[in-house]
């Protein structure tokens, strides 16, 4: 694994990091896999973990991450809980209008 870039945001307590994983002669790696690979790189806990986007080309062995590292639990469940449950929200509504 690989870190391409790490950029650290003040204002949403977070680091936004973009790592490279080789996966040669194997499958594409978990989100779980990943979100311990990089708790164990950076040292963080694996609940502060984000995983934005895990991008992958067919048929090649590396694998693209972009993720947040949160600074505390707090930060973490601020923002990402919000966002899911936004998401989630959105999607009822949407099945109940077609129905």
């Amino acid at each position: 694994m690989k870190k391409i870039n790490e950029t650290y945001l003040p204002l949403l307590k977070r680091k936004e990091i973009v790592f490279e994983i080789d996966h040669a002669r194997k499958s594409t790696p978990k989100k779980e896999e990943i979100k311990k690979l990089i708790a164990e790189e950076l040292k963080a806990d694996e609940n502060l973990i984000n995983l934005q986007k895990v991008i992958n080309h067919f048929g090649s062995t590396r694998t693209k991450v972009i993720a947040e590292v949160y600074e505390s639990k707090e930060d973490f469940e601020k923002l990402i809980k919000k966002n899911k449950k936004a998401k989630k929200d959105g999607k009822e509504e949407s099945k109940e209008q077609k129905a």
